[in-house]
């Protein structure tokens, strides 16, 4: 019962089966789920470990508050999918689709988001440190009150994203595209910004 042919076979049947034994504690760590269809899938609380999405499509899905350390979602599409409070240390997230993702509250310390695509997602109250975004769309992405030490933003597309009260300490935002970012109250200390396009800094009233 609740085993990964289930899942593989029917998200309806398997979220039926969940709902019905809210119990159950889920070990699916290091399966391969790689070019699944796994649409609106609950797989809140699951513990997925080392698991391979590569590919696999998970619109929608509940990812809320799982264990996704060192997981792989190479390439795999999380439009709309809520990842509240999920452990995704080490993740890598390289060329994935992500946008209108809820990230909120998740750990995500050392994932790798080259190339992603992470538009209007929010990634508020996380922490992201030496987590790396080069290259990566992210249009419209909230960052608010995030830990983001040693991030590496160096040629990514932020254009409107909010870092409002962030840390955003030691990071690299060179030849990035900064045009519209909210920088109000975060912590710019040792920030490159080499390069950076359409970057504007709050205003320190001790200047003015």
């Amino acid at each position: 019962m609740l085993a990964i042919d289930m899942l593989l076979r029917s998200v309806a049947e398997w979220n039926e089966a969940r709902n019905a034994n809210p119990e159950i504690k889920i070990d699916l760590h290091s399966e391969d789920f790689s070019t699944a269809y796994l649409c609106g899938a609950d797989l809140g609380e699951v513990d997925l470990i080392g698991a391979d999405f590569c590919e696999a499509s998970l619109n929608g899905a509940n990812l809320s508050d799982a264990k996704l350390g060192e997981a792989d979602f190479r390439d795999a599409d999380l439009s709309g999918a809520e990842l509240i409070g999920t452990d995704l240390h080490h993740a890598y997230f390289n060329g994935a689709i992500l946008n209108g993702a809820d990230m909120s509250g998740a750990n995500l310390t050392d994932t790798d988001f080259s190339a992603a695509c992470i538009n209007g997602a929010d990634m508020s109250d996380t922490d992201l440190s030496r987590a790396d975004f080069h290259d990566a769309s992210i249009l419209g992405t909230y960052f608010m009150d995030s830990t983001l030490i040693n991030v590496n933003f160096s040629e990514a597309d932020l254009s409107g994203s909010d870092f409002n009260g962030a840390n955003l300490t030691g990071s690299n935002f060179s030849g990035a595209n900064l045009s519209g970012v909210i920088f109000d109250d975060a912590d710019i200390t040792g920030v490159d910004f080499t390069d950076a396009i359409g970057l504007s800094l709050p205003t320190d009233p001790g200047e003015e």
